[in-house]
């Protein structure tokens, strides 16, 4: 076992410990919360929540303490419920920027020019029909109906297949004016890409603000400067000029002092698609000669890592089908599903070496099923983090077997179109599934 992983599980393993150390209210509600050892003391609680509870829970209580093998009988499912009701979301936040933190600790993370490449994109999700969750997260309807609704503004690491920050906001608030609140928390040795949704001077020039660079795909009809720059038939082209009205009006809404004439400096890159056609980048990188423009399309195209996140999240691991109808434990089962995604990428990484080899004699090239994955990692998830650390290297052994016999071929320019019936009756971002749940 390779001693990143090893420190990285071992950093997971103690933080319930850590905690423990806080004052009792950051984590708990007032009183006697935690000050006995019970069935479900706290770390039985965090792990099992993030096994992600999606059957009954009777089933998922006896296959829990089947996985623990200490001989326990299974407990109540109003034990749990009541257990559960005793930690606050605030410790599942904290856990998930925590295993953020850790990854980018113990591991050695992929760069591009120095940079750890990410992108933010938006999604949203529908949570169960009760009225105090649409208080809480915020409402989706129209003029027949409405349900509880919410989006979340998502952070994701391209380079290393890593979700490193969450915001969550209703759908009153456009995601590219949360993206323009958060600027100023992004690392500066991140490399940010935007689709063309959020095309606008503000993005580019907060990131310039604040230190910090960007990529954003630009419509080709919306602006005379990059109407301009496509008829030049130039590859690329920097540009500096004054800030509009409405871009300086939004940036003093949101604290930033401004020059009594501001300017953008920014560049434009032309991208010429396999078909054909032109696309557009906008890059607060400037350096010609160290960012050469033929770069910034493969850079781009690593933006669809997000998507496919989404719908690990939302089709893998099923972040629609709710263990609970409470606040408080809908916020847990969020934060649950993006801990065990990053977890389930740290526990990638020591087999990295190993795929390379199978993909030396294979004519594709392999990668792990994260369907599958998930699957196999709800049980030994249990085992890794609850069990003696003495039986840790035989539990990865025989897991790391398990996914080794289940990779999956990486196929190139794969650009068949993919017809999707909804289906009738069902939310409509919900589709026919072309696999078999693992979970």
């Amino acid at each position: 076992m390779s001693s990143p992983f090893r420190a990285y599980l071992d950093a997971l393993r103690h933080f319930p410990f850590t905690v423990l150390q806080r004052p009792q209210h950051y984590f708990c509600r007032p009183g006697r919360d935690f000050t006995r050892r019970r069935s479900l003391y706290l770390e039985r609680i965090v792990w099992l929540n993030i096994t992600l509870l999606k059957t009954t829970l009777s089933v998922e209580l006896d296959q829990f303490f089947d996985w623990l093998g200490t001989g326990e009988f299974s407990v109540t499912k109003s034990a749990l419920v009541q257990a559960r009701q005793k930690l606050l979301p605030r410790f599942f936040s904290d856990f998930f920027r925590f295993s953020v933190a850790a990854f980018y600790q113990y591991f050695k993370i992929r760069r591009w020019k120095g940079f750890r490449v990410w992108s933010t994109d938006g999604s949203g999700f529908r949570l169960p029909d009760e009225e105090s969750l649409g208080d809480a997260f915020g409402w989706h309807g129209n003029q027949h109906n409405r349900v509880p609704s919410a989006r979340m503004l998502v952070c994701y690491d391209l380079l290393n297949q890593l979700v490193t920050a969450l915001q969550f906001h209703t759908r009153n608030t456009a995601e590219v004016v949360v993206a323009q609140r958060s600027i100023g928390q992004i690392p500066q040795d991140v490399l940010m890409v935007y689709d063309r949704g959020f095309a606008s001077h503000i993005i580019p020039f907060l990131h310039q603000y604040f230190g910090s660079n960007c990529i954003v795909r630009q419509p080709l009809g919306r602006s005379h400067t990059v109407k301009a720059f496509v008829l030049s038939g130039k590859n690329q082209q920097i540009v500096k000029e004054p800030l509009q009205i409405r871009a300086k009006k939004v940036l003093v809404e949101l604290g930033i002092c401004l020059d009594p004439n501001p300017t953008i400096t920014y560049r434009l890159i032309r991208i010429r698609l396999p078909n054909g056609d032109t696309e557009v980048l906008l890059t607060t990188l400037l350096d010609k000669k160290k960012f050469h423009w033929p770069h910034f399309g493969e850079i781009y195209r690593k933006r669809w890592g997000i998507e496919s996140c989404f719908f690990v999240i939302k089709s893998f691991l099923q972040l629609f089908n709710f263990s609970a109808y409470t606040v408080n434990n809908c916020w847990q089962d969020i934060y649950s599903h993006f801990i065990l995604y990053n977890l389930q990428t740290a526990l990638h990484q020591p087999l990295q070496k190993n795929i390379r080899k199978i993909n030396a004699g294979r004519q594709h090239d392999y990668k792990p099923n994260r369907n599958i994955s998930a699957g196999l990692l709800k049980r030994f998830v249990v085992k890794f983090c609850l069990r003696p650390v003495e039986e840790l290297q035989a539990y990865l052994t025989d897991y790391y077997r398990q996914i080794l016999q289940t990779l999956e071929p990486e196929r190139p320019g794969k650009n068949k179109e993919r017809r999707r019936r909804i289906l009738r009756g069902t939310e409509r971002h919900n589709h026919e599934k072309n696999y078999r749940r693992a979970l």
